[in-house]
């Protein structure tokens, strides 16, 4: 084939297919479905969200600045968030029976409560006031496996951190 029938062939092809374009005017095409003009009512809410606690990471930087193997277990956090402050529990049935050293801190109220038991609910020490002033250690003798350690802020909005170290 000479190349001016290859050119013509090429160009013929073009206008055909342009030819065919022109006559789609999409009138055949499905209308799009329906989109509301008005929004849809919003239901209101029945209660507010809850305040972000100040305390919330209060100790953050303490914990992580422990050494490795410093301390056997460790548990921090707030009371809750404001309205909703609560005493706090934490439970740990893994440690076993020993001598060790319950370190409370807290901040924001001036005192709490705590409470040592073991996880079974039997106390190893007395009851004890708690000034949010200064870490309080206490020396626990576990006479059986689980460590129960509860505090208490009276209401009090803050941050609560509990350490436990073996005795060796």
């Amino acid at each position: 084939m000479s190349p001016s029938n290859a050119r013509l062939l090429t160009l013929s092809g073009t206008a055909i297919a342009l030819g065919t374009l022109a006559g789609c005017t999409g009138a055949d095409a499905e209308p799009p479905s329906a989109v509301p003009l008005t929004p849809s009512p919003t239901v209101p809410t029945t209660t507010a969200p809850p305040t972000p606690d100040p305390w919330a990471g209060y100790f953050d930087d303490e914990v992580a600045d422990a050494e490795v193997g410093e301390y056997l277990w460790q548990s921090w956090g707030t009371f809750g968030d404001s309205g909703r402050v609560a005493p706090h529990r934490s439970d740990n049935q893994t440690i076993d029976p020993g001598t060790y050293t319950v370190t409370l801190e807290c901040a924001g109220p001036e005192m709490m409560t705590g409470r040592i038991s073991t996880s079974s609910g039997t106390p190893v020490v007395d009851p004890l006031s708690v000034s949010c002033m200064a870490a309080t250690p206490v020396p626990v003798e576990l006479s059986e496996r689980g460590l129960l350690v509860e505090l208490d802020s009276d209401r009090a909005p803050g941050a609560f951190l509990i350490r436990v170290a073996e005795v060796e």
